[in-house]
Formats: C-alpha cells, sequence, structure tokens
C-alpha cells in the first residue's frame, strides 16, 4: 500500500483544503443607463456589455492614517477620513455600429457637448452600474442548458436546475445558496470622460475604448452588515434584465 493512500502529507493536504479560487473572467456587468426623468432605466446588458467589456476593477477601499511618535517609535492610526477615489473605468471593445459609443456619448453629453460647448453643474441623469460574480466552487454539469430539451430557448423555465450557474440567456446567475452570487453595486452614476477612437494604417485589431465613471454612492458586500449578494440575488438573476441586444 502506497504511502499517500490513507493520508497526505501536509504541504498537499493544505494545498488540496484551501478552497475554490475566484476566477477573474467569471463576472457580468449591469448598466442602467439615465432615462429622460434624469433616473436610472432598465439595465442594458444582455451580452453586450459584459462580452465588450475587457474587464472590471473593483475600487480599493482605504481609510487615512496619520503618524504618532515616541522614544524613536513610529506608529499609526486612523484619521477618520475615507479617502477611496469615487471612480472607475472600463473598457470596451468598439461595436462596428457605434451603438454602445452612442449611449455613453448622450449620457456624457448630459454635462458636457465639445460641439456646442455645453456644460453643466446639474445634479440629476444618474445611472447605475452592477458588478456581480459567482461566489463558492461550481461544476461544469451546473451550467444551465441554452434550451428546453426542443430547440426552444423561448420555453426555457427559471426552475431548471437547483444549481445552475448560468441563465437561459447565458448571464450568470444562482438558484442555490451552494453558489451565492457577489455583487458590488454603484449609485449616483455619471460619465466624466469618452476615450476617443485610434486608428491605425497597419493595425488589424478590434479598437477599444475607455469610459470613466464617477460614482457618489455604493453598496459593498460584506460592508455595512451588507451580505454577499447584497440581497439582490433574485432581482439580479431577472432575464427580463437581460433581453435587450445591440443591432
Amino acid at each position: 500500500m502506497g504511502y499517500n493512500t490513507n493520508r497526505t502529507t501536509a504541504p498537499i493536504r493544505g494545498l488540496v483544503n484551501s478552497g475554490a479560487d475566484l476566477m477573474q473572467h467569471m463576472y457580468d456587468i449591469k448598466i442602467y443607463f439615465p432615462s429622460s426623468s434624469g433616473q436610472p432605466e432598465a439595465a442594458f446588458n444582455a451580452y453586450p456589455v459584459t462580452v465588450r467589456a475587457t474587464g472590471f476593477t473593483i475600487p480599493d477601499v482605504e481609510v487615512g492614517t496619520y503618524e504618532i511618535k515616541y522614544h524613536g517609535i513610529t506608529i499609526k492610526r486612523p484619521n477618520a477620513n475615507l479617502i477611496m477615489d469615487r471612480q472607475f473605468e472600463i473598457e470596451f471593445r468598439e461595436d462596428a455600429a457605434f451603438d454602445l459609443r452612442r449611449r455613453f456619448a448622450a449620457w456624457l453629453g448630459a454635462v458636457g457637448d465639445p460641439v456646442t460647448g455645453g456644460v453643466s453643474n446639474a445634479t440629476q441623469f444618474f445611472g447605475k452600474v452592477e458588478v456581480g460574480t459567482i461566489g463558492g466552487a461550481y461544476f461544469a454539469t451546473t451550467v444551465n442548458k441554452p434550451y428546453d430539451g426542443n430547440g426552444n430557448i423561448t420555453g426555457k423555465q427559471d426552475t431548471y436546475g437547483a444549481n445552475d450557474i448560468e441563465d437561459t440567456y447565458g448571464h450568470l446567475t444562482t438558484r442555490s445558496s451552494m453558489n451565492p452570487l457577489a455583487l458590488w453595486a454603484f449609485y449616483n452614476v455619471w460619465v466624466s470622460k469618452l476615450g476617443g477612437i485610434a486608428f491605425s494604417t497597419e493595425g488589424d485589431a478590434a479598437n477599444k475604448f475607455t469610459v470613466t465613471f464617477q460614482f457618489m454612492d455604493m453598496d459593498y458586500p460584506q460592508f455595512g452588515g451588507n451580505p454577499l449578494d447584497l440581497g439582490q440575488t433574485a432581482a439580479w438573476r431577472s432575464p427580463t434584465a437581460w433581453t435587450q441586444r445591440l443591432e
């Protein structure tokens, strides 16, 4: 009988028991563009936003410090000041129809228009941005099939699988507490910068542009007593929020 048949070495046991890792590419973004009333409208997502986005970095959370010294010893104490930068950037692959750019240009145009020279100090036309990922381990067999078995996507039911990690449209969802969603939500969001287009005579890659967002409020999991999914799992997985497509 081999040495490791009934037991393992401590390093191997530690690696095996360390749990599943959070994967960088398992995420989805929902962007709620502002409506004519100045409030966030229904989510514009489906595949275009997440598939065209190259990534998302959650803003750091940081508390300021000050130093006190005595007899050559220096320590730091919290200075009761949150110094996190309330902005984030998202890079997108440009679609040939300029549909994403049109939407972001209209959003930015509410506060600044380079053609008319118009500027604004308005405190409306806010949107909302949500980012979600799968929290916990999941298996390949728990991926929701895109059809109902008869080739009909419209006949697909939300209760198809207890542990599905994707909904009918292929977006992250969970139907079991075994695989909860981890969500970050950003409120009172407005666009402060829309990246330009870079052409190249010798280039053959898809164009990318970056949008800079400012936000005023947020919900982070595990801060403020929030659960991992911010209590929004049911709303997040709703297929009605994922039906729009770029034309």
